[in-house]
């Protein structure tokens, strides 16, 4: 008996940080599935509830096909961009998105997509150095002197790209482009890596990370009536 009661006591610090461990994480998980989605929900919109008329519009990237064409989740983004843009809900569109060489660009595939649609040249502006959500808007507001904006994205993505515009002063709202037709395996690898982001979107909004930047760059309200 002596002996099993020493063995209980020496295991017990251990058990405690078992127990503690797993209550980090629960926390953890209500803070990713349910605080990051709740915060931003009031900011949130269809496409076709998205109040009129509205800001400008930040087109946030997504994947790019070998073939240089927007894969399924931009192309919804874009979609989504478009019926903005033609129910004149949003004077401007700016795409941002990774241009990591001259073999992958984002932008340009997005602007292309975009152009092939019918919308001008002229209301297409786009942005080469979003690698990241946090450089996309920031780079939004600094270089092209966006302050009030509309953010398109996916709804595993929004919460956060509406927490990092709120962290540096962006007045926005979001409108969530479609993922029903992406297989269930699909959108599990996305959510999977949202949770790792939003740690990071954290981080970033207490340790303000240095993207590239610029002058300010000219947008259609620099030149349009």
């Amino acid at each position: 008996m002596r002996f099993i009661a020493l063995t209980t006591i020496r295991r017990s610090p251990w058990r405690r940080v078992a127990v503690a461990l797993v209550l980090l994480l629960l926390l953890d998980l209500l803070w990713i599935g349910f605080w990051f989605p709740w915060t931003a929900r009031a900011r949130v919109f269809l496409p076709g509830d998205l109040p009129s008329p509205g800001s400008p519009t930040l087109v946030l990237g997504a994947g790019v096909l070998p073939g240089k064409e927007p894969s399924q989740v931009l192309t919804e983004r874009l979609r989504a961009a478009l019926y903005l843009f033609q129910s004149h809900k949003t004077p401007w569109l700016l795409v941002s998105g990774d241009n990591r060489s001259i073999y992958y660009n984002e932008p340009q595939a997005m602007r292309r997509w975009l152009m092939k649609q019918g919308v001008p040249p002229t209301h297409v502006i786009s942005d080469f150095a979003g690698r990241r959500t946090y450089d996309s808007l920031r780079r939004a507001q600094r270089v092209f002197g966006v302050r009030k904006l509309t953010i398109v994205t996916s709804d595993f993505h929004m919460p956060r790209a509406l927490f990092l515009a709120r962290t540096m002063g962006l007045e926005a709202s979001g409108v969530i482009a479609s993922t029903r037709e992406i297989p269930w395996y699909g959108r599990m690898n996305f959510w999977t890596r949202e949770w790792a982001a939003r740690h990071v979107a954290l981080w970033d909004s207490f340790f303000p990370p240095t993207p590239v930047l610029g002058p300010r760059e000219p947008t259609p309200e620099d030149y349009l009536p």
